[in-house]
């Protein structure tokens, strides 16, 4: 039981720490109201540790041990690579959607721990902590959905395709105004010449039903060019036709090459 507590509230601690890690991420990028939604997660997670050292305090009479990092899970806590992504291409609903998951993570954990417990104590104390991450997944869930519909009630009735034969012309248009300034961008005008060769592409032989509608999409050119390799990955996993999914995702690889050129440019 000492160890199992100790478990638990390690893996409470993580979660906690993770989450205030990508509250100050967030402030410091300018979402604030994305870094307070992380910080009520870490006041969340806050209550969970209070939990368990009561627990614990009820059991063996002391708060929960700490382990070595060798004994406690790994990958059990995942945020999913938000701290890679643009910021301005986070939302509410996807950063509740992370939380979500790791709920459910950590109730397979303690599923898994109740199904293989050594003694009744061990997986009685298993199924409560299952039902405890449970029963924070359901909370979590109703605060998505709210997120969800708050970002549909604020998006406009009538809603319009995107036009991505203008959005890969803009990113044209953009690296060639970048390799001007540099004075030597080879790889910026065989990329800004490729965007060129895509926007004609698209605009003679549009890619059908597309797969999103709403705001327009970020103007910054590296946000641009995440946002695009975003959306014909989502393409090609949603359009209705085989041809049109092979298509998107031929799109998809190029545009995430694309990507990681351009930000290996601006890097530099």
């Amino acid at each position: 039981m000492s160890d199992l507590l100790a478990v638990a509230l390690a893996m409470e601690k993580e979660s906690a720490d993770r989450y205030s890690d990508l509250a100050g991420y967030m402030r410091s990028v300018g979402r604030p109201e994305l870094a307070e939604i992380f910080d009520g997660l870490v006041r969340e997670e806050t209550g969970h540790i209070d939990t368990v050292v009561s627990w614990s305090q009820q059991v063996d009479h002391k708060p929960p041990g700490t382990l070595p990092p060798e004994a406690v899970p790994h990958d059990v806590f995942d945020e999913e690579g938000i701290g890679l992504v643009s910021p301005e291409l986070v939302d509410a609903y996807r950063s509740l959607a992370i939380a979500v998951r790791n709920e459910e993570r950590a109730f397979a954990f303690w599923t898994y721990v109740a199904a293989n417990g050594v003694s009744p104590e061990i997986r009685e104390a298993a199924e409560r902590m299952a039902r405890e991450e449970l029963e924070h997944a359901k909370t979590l869930r109703r605060s998505r959905r709210k997120a969800f519909f708050k970002d549909r009630h604020l998006e406009p009735t009538v809603r319009e395709p995107y036009d991505l034969s203008s959005l890969e012309m803009e990113i044209c248009m953009r690296l060639e105004e970048y390799a001007d300034m540099k004075g030597n961008g080879t790889e910026c005008r065989e990329l800004a010449l490729e965007a060129r060769m895509l926007s004609l592409d698209l605009a003679s032989d549009p890619l059908e039903n597309p797969a999103r509608v709403g705001p327009p999409p970020p103007r910054s050119l590296d946000v641009l060019c995440e946002w695009l390799a975003d959306y014909y990955i989502d393409a090609g996993e949603r359009l209705l036709s085989q041809a049109a999914r092979d298509r998107a995702q031929a799109l998809a690889t190029i545009a995430v090459k694309r990507l990681a050129i351009v930000r290996d440019l601006f890097t530099r």
